[in-house]
């Protein structure tokens, strides 16, 4: 399944690089919003876990900010205590740094900080089995591209690092990870 899925999304990607390339689209001083889709994975968990979520992106021609919203799936987590799983739904802003190389492709780089909304859910030896929830601050680093598909929509693809702190109850965990999204904005 996962790799039917790799499969359409390198389609898809391909098919807007090579139309947005053959036209040329200017998006500047204007906002928008759409979806974003991704993947994230902290080193310590044992599989990585897709997200989903909406973006408000704002952008000139060097300088843009970024307002997400996600829900980030279950990742699991073994511990001394036994099996650990949490979710979390990160609510992230970013300043970004746009290098505009054409008039439809900007790479740029990004830094940021985000409230990670983690629910905790423990299983086997912790001394409270259950459920717990908390509010991590977390910041990010990264680096992507803007590609203007139309004279008002723009596809976003790119990589952050996460730098998070988990909960104190389980300092062997590192919930700091690699985050890979793509987007796609409606500029108005």
């Amino acid at each position: 399944m996962k790799k039917l899925v790799t499969l359409i999304s390198l389609i898809a990607i391909t098919a807007l690089f090579s139309q947005a390339f053959a036209q040329q689209y200017l998006i500047e001083s204007a906002s928008g919003i759409g979806p974003k889709l991704g993947f994230y994975k902290a080193p310590d968990a044992e599989d990585g876990t897709m997200f989903i979520g909406i973006q408000s992106r704002s952008k000139g021609k060097y300088f843009g900010g970024e307002f997400t919203l996600e829900y980030r799936g279950e990742q699991s987590y073994t511990t001394t205590n036994g099996e650990l799983t949490i979710r979390q739904i990160p609510v992230t802003g970013s300043l970004m740094l746009f290098a505009p190389l054409s008039e439809n492709f900007a790479p740029y780089g990004l830094a940021g900080l985000g409230a990670y909304y983690t629910f905790y859910d423990y299983d086997g030896g912790f001394i409270n089995p259950g459920d717990d929830a908390e509010v991590n601050v977390g910041y990010h680093l990264g680096f992507g591209a803007d590609l203007a598909v139309s004279e008002s929509a723009a596809f976003n693809l790119d990589y952050r690092y996460l730098f998070l702190d988990g909960n104190d109850s389980i300092p062997e965990k590192e919930f700091s990870g690699n985050v890979l999204s793509v987007g796609l904005t409606f500029y108005f």
